[in-house]
């Protein structure tokens, strides 16, 4: 008798509508976030990041069906993503899709996200049947639950993004989506009309900004209600959203062993823009905030857009967050970064560039071929149709370069003579003063144009002398210099290059006008080739925005015809970074052959000086 009272308790359960909550409230009472994911493993808790409640109850309003959060980086965002997720599966099922930039993105987002939030999470796991079963019908990227399913998928991929309807889709840093899903364009919108007949659809859309120009987050966000997480100033009352510029705090450089530059930094405050009162992290991070809109016309579009930066999350430290601007601050790249993840903005184009003849006029006497600070060379090849074209690069360890020779070698690339000039250069030892001689211990060679396979073939022959093909692409969020995946098959190393963000990067580097991190030095000698020319075409490109299948896309676009030596430097450039240099070794090398202070070079030794050569450990 009771187990026939068991089976129909069970029974009328299964029919029973699901109690109401709200997001949050499914959360607090569910979620359990594990060591895998988090750094606070445990039940979850809104309250430990209040700003949190707002949006994922969001989710829960009929008249509300498109969420943007615009973030940096630590606030919680894939975490809301995921509760929004689990509410779905649990309270109100239905068909999921969840976009990744790629295919892989999704594959590793299934695996390091959602399998652990699954395991942890009873009401999930009583839903959702192991992908390991044989008969479960669940995949990596495929999630079945009574009542609906989710799919993951990646933005590069056409035919699962135009699949069948779907009422929920989340996109997850769109900004970093693909302009075309293959050929069939934007993915964002190939992928919104999946939920066009669904009057109660929901659409999340998430990413930290990158470039203001293009950033589809930026304008998702812009088109919502522009809301922003305001804290109370505990002088005043009045309510602020916390910005960088608003951070007060005292700093201290020192150098490390190596010599390398650090920051300290303490008294780290916030001041507040209507009072001026001070108020440390652990005061402000007790105060009461709220959501303040901008644009309450957008509720009557559905649309509610949330923004936060690291400054409000409960897992940055103020003085961390300090420290990464300072060291940060003279490198575009870093300074980047760090605005788009850690202050949630986008970053905006610098147009500011070198002036050729400002260039030209600050040439220098070198005492020896390769000054002083010069502690690695290396040398970037340009290839085109009836000769190459070369730099070769002094540098330090904090990225200051000496220009050491330019030059033409005449002749096709299939041509033999070319490649001994190419070996006469690989050979030859550049002098400092003290007398030692140093050899370009890496070289990146263009292999575009109509060479491709000669140039592969002979990079491949002085391989042991580190010469390496390399293949530029063009595009915005790329890493700047990465393996390319067919080089394992053949044991020989060849390069992918973002050419933009190495241009964006020598761009800075004409700016800068004091000796230091990332200044330019060239040469006064006319024997080393930096004429007026080469300065023109190292000043040959400027970044501009076009617009492309209706959607807004970053280039680079020549501003003279010849640009041979803004690629040279390039290459130059991404073999410099390529590898972590022993620059402590290079400095013992250099001190046992004389004191680099020293005014005249020593008188020679009878035996040879070394070499800082190929026998370098990389």
């Amino acid at each position: 008798m009771s187990n026939v009272g068991e089976l129909a308790r069970y029974t009328f359960a299964q029919f029973r509508p699901p109690r109401k909550q709200t997001v949050s409230e499914w959360a607090d009472e569910n979620r359990i976030l594990t060591s895998e994911s988090s750094a606070e493993p445990g039940p979850w808790r809104t309250d430990r990041a209040p700003f949190q409640r707002e949006i994922m109850d969001a989710f829960n309003d009929p008249a509300i069906h498109e969420i943007v959060i615009k973030a940096g980086s630590q606030v919680g965002k894939t975490e809301i993503e995921i509760n929004m997720m689990g509410y779905v599966m649990c309270i109100d099922p239905g068909p999921m899709i969840f976009v990744q930039p790629s295919s892989l993105f999704a594959e590793d987002f299934s695996k390091r996200r959602i399998a652990p939030a699954i395991r942890a999470c009873r009401a999930l796991r009583e839903r959702v049947e192991d992908a390991k079963g044989r008969d479960s019908g669940n995949t990596i990227l495929m999630k079945n639950f009574p009542g609906g399913s989710v799919a993951l998928v990646g933005a590069n991929s056409p035919t699962e993004l135009a699949g069948r309807p779907v009422r929920y889709i989340f996109m997850d840093e769109i900004d970093r989506f693909p302009a075309s899903a293959g050929t069939e364009g934007d993915p964002i919108a190939l992928t919104e009309k999946r939920a066009e007949t669904f009057r109660n659809r929901k659409i999340i859309k998430t990413s930290t900004p990158t470039y203001k120009e293009t950033s589809k987050i930026e304008k998702a966000y812009l088109r919502g209600t522009q809301e922003e997480w305001h804290i109370e100033c505990p002088h005043c009352h009045s309510y602020s959203f916390i910005r960088f510029e608003q951070i007060k705090f005292t700093r201290e450089k020192y150098h490390d062993a190596d010599g390398e530059k650090h920051y300290r930094v303490s008294d780290v405050h916030w001041e507040c823009p209507i009072c001026h009162g001070g108020a440390s992290e652990y005061e402000m991070k007790r105060q009461p905030g709220k959501w303040v809109t901008r644009n309450e016309k957008a509720l009557e579009q559905g649309i509610r857009s949330f923004r936060l930066n690291a400054f409000c999350s409960p897992w940055s430290r103020w003085n961390e967050l300090c420290i990464e601007f300072l060291e940060s601050k003279d490198d575009p790249e870093s300074l980047k970064v760090f605005t788009n993840t850690r202050l949630g903005e986008c970053w905006e184009i610098n147009e500011k560039r070198g002036v050729p003849e400002t260039l030209y006029g600050r040439r220098e006497h070198y005492e020896a071929e390769v000054p002083d600070g010069a502690l690695v060379l290396t040398m970037g090849v340009d290839t085109q149709d009836n000769r190459l074209e070369y730099e070769i690069v002094g540098w330090s360890e904090n990225e200051e370069s000496w220009g050491i020779a330019y030059g033409i070698i005449p002749g096709r690339a299939d041509a033999p003579g070319v490649w001994e000039e190419i070996d006469n250069l690989l050979e030859r030892q550049w002098t400092r003063r003290n007398g030692m001689g140093m050899r370009v211990l890496c070289t990146f060679m263009d292999s575009g144009g109509h060479f491709t396979e000669y140039v592969y073939r002979e990079c491949a022959r002085r391989a042991s002398r580190r010469m390496f093909a390399i293949k530029g692409e063009a595009g915005q969020g790329k890493e700047y210099v990465r393996r390319m995946k067919n080089s394992v098959q053949t044991g020989v190393w060849r390069f992918l290059i973002s050419v933009d963000a190495g241009k964006e990067a020598i761009m800075y580097q004409t700016t800068v006008e004091q000796p230091g991190p990332r200044y330019m030095h060239f040469p006064i000698d006319a024997r080393a080739g930096y004429s007026l020319e080469y300065f023109r075409g190292l000043i040959s490109e400027r970044q501009v925005v076009h617009r492309r299948m209706g959607r807004a896309v970053m280039t680079w676009e020549k501003t003279r015809e010849r640009n041979e030596p803004l690629d040279c430097r390039n290459y130059a450039l991404a073999a410099y970074r390529a590898f972590n240099w022993d620059f402590r070794k290079f400095k013992e090398i250099i001190g046992k052959d004389g004191a680099e202070g020293e005014s005249e070079p020593p008188r020679r030794k009878k035996k040879k000086s070394p070499v800082i050569g190929r026998g370098i450990q990389l």
